[in-house]
């Protein structure tokens, strides 16, 4: 495993009773699961993707949604240890994180335990049809208006024009890679969903996440008091989310 492509935190591999991988939202690199596991149990192996475009991989350039999903592939693959492994999909993140768990099924069904989508309205349908593309423009200030009104930039960030600077390309790139995305449940996921979502966030209302039931044969859908930027503003929410819900992960008789 490359420390380029990954941040490992918690637990001994050796002696976690639970791996989490976590693919953050669009831009966000390993540190966005910092907190997360700051607040994660010490027996919690917690890993956070690094993809291409951000931190230590800043120069490397952001695939589209194949080459995104191939690289977090790699890195689930990779991970130590052997215990049951939640794969969780921040944003943007979830539809890579679908994609992942898919691709490993397809060979190994028992490799995920689970998968956890934070923050993603269902991918049964586009983000609004009325809204501009990313692709149309590359006007850095039209390009943060459109990115603000989906919620993918923490107000810290925009208030800071140097920092803004260097991550908005793979913000950007992370956006223009899953903004035209939608699938159906097919093929259905062979592990457990669960879904969770912020009470207040206007871009994941009920009619926006109802569709994630189709995904899985074993879907779980939890609300936590809360915006969009679930991750970034309220770790120890997401960690609780987890927590509170291991018994969907534990098959029937174990």
């Amino acid at each position: 495993m490359s420390a380029r492509n990954v941040v490992v935190k918690g637990a001994d591999p050796r002696d976690a009773a639970l791996r989490v991988l976590i693919l953050p939202h669009a831009g966000g690199g390993a540190a966005a699961g910092l907190a997360f596991a700051e607040h994660a149990p010490a027996d919690w192996l917690v890993a956070t993707a690094r993809l291409p475009g951000r931190e230590s991989r800043i120069r490397e350039s952001v695939p589209e949604l194949p080459g995104l999903v191939t690289d977090a592939v790699a890195t689930l693959r990779s991970l130590p240890g052997t215990a049951p492994l939640i794969v969780v999909g921040v944003c943007s993140g979830a539809v890579i994180a679908l994609e992942a768990v898919r691709a490993v099924q397809a060979e190994d069904a028992d490799l995920v335990a689970g998968l956890v989508v934070v923050s993603q309205w269902a991918v049964t349908e586009k983000p609004d049809p009325g809204r501009p593309s990313l692709r149309d423009t590359d006007d850095p200030a039209r390009l943060l208006e459109i990115l603000r009104e989906f919620g993918g930039v923490p107000g810290s960030l925009a208030a800071n024009p140097e920092m803004l600077g260097l991550v908005l390309p793979a913000v950007v790139a992370d956006m223009v890679a899953v903004e035209d995305y939608t699938s159906g449940p097919d093929p259905l996921l062979a592990c457990p969903l669960l879904t969770v979502f912020g009470d207040e966030d206007e871009l994941c209302p009920d009619e926006r996440t109802e569709d994630w039931a189709l995904f899985s044969e074993n879907v779980r859908a939890v609300w936590v008091p809360g915006g969009h930027m679930l991750l970034a503003d309220s770790p120890d929410a997401v960690v609780d989310a987890l927590a509170g819900n291991l018994d969907q992960f534990t098959p029937a008789g174990a």
